[in-house]
């Protein structure tokens, strides 16, 4: 298909229908308002696309990860390793080009130190996402160069709570027999407030509707083996709330188990005299029902076992006399573990363990009007000490700092908004036996939203964003199994740039609401791990080279055998090279009566390397519609998603099917009671995610139906 096609059919687009939360009162007052912006805008008074999901949306989208819960959303994708792990791509970037926040402060974990490692946050428990681009996205640091994804849970209420409020859940997919339970409380008397609330999850193998791999070779039919999972969590939070003072802090656990698909983080050398002498008995995981259908028994299975707790902390002071309206302080301490579990004839050993300690705070203040322009002023410091020992400690133990400095102002223009930003970040990186690595980046960034008559607004946004490498980028330098490579990091990098430039345009009237954006990222230095199609050889290793110098391309090197030389480890080395990625996202929503409404959208993304070349795991273009109706206690959706085929893969990636999804919902509900059934994947399509790693041994989840139902006091 031509891009002129591609780019036809993106046009066909959509808006949410209005919705209402599920819980009442206090929530309510900020349903509209963005509060990942420092000025808590309305949607429509910030320049390009807000995705907002509120509380009703939420339980018709939820999912078990962050990535499929807004994998409906226009420009955003999932990127999948498995059913235990969903990382949001926003516009084809992800990982350390996406800010994760919870309540406004980063999510601390090491989801973007590899493709298999979860985002320590359940998006069961939120209240409201958020997604944000644009100058605002500043205040939360380079790492935001895609985007922002907000999950926000109230656990430190910022408004009174009238009395007790609560809430109770129940789910169950038919799919991998997942359970889900879910309890919520929130009260207050007088400024005091508390919350509590948490999660028990537990599923076994998912099904699919043909084989895990697509060459069906030593591949399970009907099931991927060792995708079941378990976990809870639970948060506790406080807060002293008057006119001008919110004070409170939360506490978050959480703690997951969660299985790899086989061949999904297997060793191609034997590690066994390697391994961690501390066996333990294998955790009962297996579905029964597929029990001793996978036939590569000396394969060995990787589980991941997590560990979090996560201790939030604000102060705001508002509504001030004087100059300054606003002081905000939040922190953010995230004590992380996981152990990758490695499973062998029934035996369990601790494979590699990675431990993460983080802090992060942020200080804002805010000022009333001068000279017409409201702004914020910020800084903000992170400590993030990061640790990992045993078979895939590829990344070495390092102490990353950072400090940044923000401001933030807006200006009122015959009806519209001006809004420059402006950030300055240095980061040092510490790794023992090795040189102290610094970086400064520089963010800058100007949008304008502007109505054009009663119906339409206008929206333009114009940056220049850099970041820092990381410290995988920088230092990386061993196996990395989850990818099935040996990375080789470049201390030498320097820091990522881009031009950005985005033009929204939105109608909103009692017949027709639409809105269309339209981007184009112009990367200078764009950091990424290069295949050159060498391989890493074990000789040359035993016979004492390192690094890029134990990859080779001859197959001398291998024994002059082919076979050995495609099964072994493909070597990325990072390396930076100019890159652009263009793409377009589009809505449109018509009310066909009082009850019902149609809602239609899509989305594009096109990514290549200024040199020639595709860059790899982009999303492919999408198209959707869905159906609504609402009437007395009824309300249903009834929709699908048509992805196009990937064929622009990047060098050494197989290109993926294009696919059509079919999706139903359908809720009751009567007084403080209400029952619902979601139907997913109805046409049990084989679907092969061209953002995943696995995409190859690990199809999306076939058909499934999930039943559910809630009460609210």
């Amino acid at each position: 298909m031509t891009m002129q096609k591609k780019w036809g059919l993106a046009l066909s687009l959509i808006t949410c229908a209005h919705t209402h939360p599920a819980y009442a009162a206090a929530t309510q007052i900020e349903e509209f308002i963005v509060t990942a912006s420092p000025h808590s805008k309305r949607p429509e008074q910030i320049a390009g696309a807000v995705g907002v999901l509120d509380e009703q949306q939420l339980q018709r989208e939820v999912a078990s990860t962050l990535g499929e819960t807004l994998r409906n959303q226009p420009g955003i994708n999932s990127g999948s390793f498995g059913p235990g792990v969903g990382v949001p791509i926003v516009r084809g970037l992800s990982g350390k080009r996406v800010e994760i926040l919870s309540n406004g402060t980063g999510v601390a974990d090491v989801s973007d130190t590899s493709p298999d490692h979860a985002i320590g946050n359940e998006p069961l428990l939120a209240d409201r996402i958020e997604i944000l681009r644009g100058p605002a996205t500043l205040r939360y640091g380079p790492g935001a160069i895609g985007g922002v994804v907000n999950v926000i849970d109230n656990s430190i209420h910022s408004e009174q709570v009238d009395g007790i409020h609560g809430a109770a859940e129940t789910r169950h997919s038919t799919n991998n027999d997942e359970t889900v339970l879910v309890g919520r409380l929130d009260g207050g008397n007088g400024p005091f407030n508390v919350h509590l609330s948490g999660v028990l999850r537990d599923s076994n193998n998912v099904d699919i509707p043909g084989y895990a791999r697509s060459d069906r070779d030593e591949s399970t039919r009907g099931y991927i083996a060792n995708t079941d999972a378990e976990a809870d969590t639970w948060t506790v939070g406080a807060s002293w709330v008057t006119d001008n003072l919110v004070a409170g802090a939360s506490i978050n656990r959480l703690n997951s188990n969660y299985g790899i698909a086989p061949g999904g983080h297997s060793h191609i050398d034997d590690h066994e005299d390697h391994a961690d002498e501390d066996h333990h008995e294998e955790d009962d995981h297996h579905d029964d029902e597929h029990e001793g259908e996978l036939h590569d028994e000396e394969q060995i299975l990787t589980r991941i076992d997590l560990e979090q707790t996560t201790y939030q902390g604000k102060v705001m002071l508002r509504d001030l006399e004087g100059f300054i309206e606003r002081v905000q302080l939040d922190l953010n301490h995230t004590d992380y573990q996981h152990r990758e579990l490695e499973i062998e004839e029934g035996v369990t050993a601790t494979g590699t363990l990675f431990d993460l300690q983080s802090t992060e705070v942020r200080t804002e203040i805010s000022h009333t009007p001068l000279a017409g322009w409201t702004g914020t002023v910020g800084i903000q410091h992170n400590l993030r000490e990061f640790d990992a020992e045993g078979l895939e400690a590829f990344v070495p133990p390092s102490d990353t700092r950072s400090l940044g400095l923000y401001l933030i102002e807006d200006l009122a223009i015959g009806g519209g908004n001006l809004e420059l930003g402006l950030r300055h970040d240095q980061q040092s990186i510490e790794s023992t036996g090795l040189r102290d690595i610094d970086h400064n980046s520089v963010n800058a960034s100007a949008s304008l939203a502007y109505p054009l008559g009663d119906n339409q607004r206008l929206g333009l946004i114009l940056s220049r964003t850099e970041r820092a490498p990381v410290v995988e980028e920088l230092l990386s330098n061993g196996e990395h199994v989850a990818t099935r490579s040996y990375e080789i990091g470049n201390p030498d990098l320097d820091t990522e740039s881009a031009w950005n430039i985005e033009l929204s345009w939105a109608w909103e009237s009692d017949a027709l609401d639409a809105e269309v954006n339209i981007y184009h990222r112009q990367f200078a230095d764009f950091i990424h791990a290069m295949d050159n199609g060498s391989r890493f050889s074990h000789d040359l290793a035993d016979e004492g080279f390192s690094a890029a110098q134990a990859c080779s391309s001859d197959l001398a090197d291998f024994d002059n055998d082919q076979d050995e030389f495609e099964d072994s480890l493909s070597c990325l080395n990072y390396a930076q090279q100019d890159a652009r990625f263009s793409g377009i996202e589009a809505e449109i929503a018509v009310p066909l009566s009082d009850s019902q409404s149609l809602r239609l959208w899509g989305d594009y993304v096109r990514a290549r390397f200024d040199s020639g070349g595709d860059i790899p795991r982009i999303p492919p273009a999408r198209l959707g519609i869905s159906w609504d109706i609402a009437t007395g206690p009824w309300s249903a959706q009834l929709s699908t998603t048509h992805a196009l085929a990937q064929n622009d893969p990047g060098d050494n990636q197989d290109s993926t099917a294009s696919y059509t999804r079919l999706d139903a919902y359908l809720r009751y509900g009567v007084g403080s009671w209400a029952v619902f059934v979601k139907g997913l994947n109805l046409s049990d399509e084989e679907i092969r995610n061209a953002s995943s790693f696995l995409r190859d041994i690990a199809p999306e989840p076939g058909r499934s139906l999930v039943f559910g139902a809630n009460y609210t006091f």
